[in-house]
């Protein structure tokens, strides 16, 4: 994480899974009363994945309320090519908990399959300081750094629900720009960029056979730029990144597909799971 102090720990070496989940939901707030039988269902999202307008990729989410908290759990799955034709599968999952009020993270932990090896990520904040874990094939490491002050959002690759929970967080807020604490898992290691989300006013687009109106957004840090649109539920109806042509469609509840942009196909990109 950028410069911030790091300490690092041994206490995952040869941890499973079941143990990480322990760790990472244990500490969870005490559902109310009326949610202790069972999480209420909030509402489902399918995502859409296009390259270069070709579609790669299906992410299905639910969101749940565990008493004061919001459980977002999503699965995705896709196939890469490399330069010899050749395939490899992957599949991602993930579980998120955040405030069911104003959706700062409260625990993270996904799990990717990909070129016969597993692996699995986590995030456990505190007050001043929190827990990133990384576990390949069951053997792994803990780190305890240094937690960045404020609301924290968790951007995990291939996951696009995570742009999902952001945009959610914005609905009924106005705002010109406001600052974005992330926490970004990458390859083996821990970023926290502070990204800034500009509002762009109302837009309109074609959401399967019919028109939307929409709050269009930029999100953007050091490193890359993204175009949001957003429901007036916070719901992200499409992501755009320009630079590299990946589109994300939010599919409507009909199952209808999403609306392909103009003519000027390209084949996808043969890519690599990060």
């Amino acid at each position: 994480m950028r410069s911030e102090p790091m300490l690092r720990s041994s206490v995952m070496r040869g941890t499973s899974l079941a143990v990480l989940l322990v760790a990472a939901f244990a500490a969870l707030p005490p559902a109310r009363e009326t949610y202790a039988q069972a999480p209420a269902s909030v509402d489902s999202t399918q995502l859409a994945v296009f390259e270069h307008e070709v579609p790669v990729a299906t992410e299905r989410c639910m969101y749940n309320y565990m008493g004061d908290s919001l459980v977002v759990v999503a699965t995705t799955q896709r196939t890469f090519v490399d330069e010899r034709g050749g395939r490899h599968p992957l599949r991602k999952s993930m579980m998120l908990v955040v405030d069911a009020h104003d959706m700062g993270l409260i625990r993270y932990l996904s799990s990717q399959d990909f070129n016969d090896h597993e692996i699995v990520r986590g995030l456990i904040p505190g007050d001043t300081s929190m827990t990133y874990f990384v576990e390949m094939d069951g053997g792994g490491n803990a780190d305890r750094v240094v937690q960045p002050p404020g609301r924290l959002f968790v951007m995990d690759s291939q996951m696009f629900s995570l742009f999902d929970v952001l945009s959610r967080s914005l609905a009924n807020k106005t705002f010109t720009t406001r600052r974005v604490q992330l926490l970004a898992l990458q390859t083996d290691s821990l970023a926290a960029p502070l990204a800034t989300v500009t509002a762009l006013g109302a837009d309109t687009l074609v959401i399967g056979r019919s028109k939307q109106v929409v709050k269009h957004y930029r999100f953007e840090d050091e490193s890359a730029r993204f175009e949001l649109w957003a429901d007036r539920q916070g719901r992200l109806v499409r992501l755009v990144h320009a630079e590299s042509e990946l589109r994300v469609e939010r599919v409507p509840p009909t199952g209808a597909a999403p609306a392909r942009q103009p003519p000027g196909v390209k084949k996808a990109s043969s890519g690599a799971a990060r």
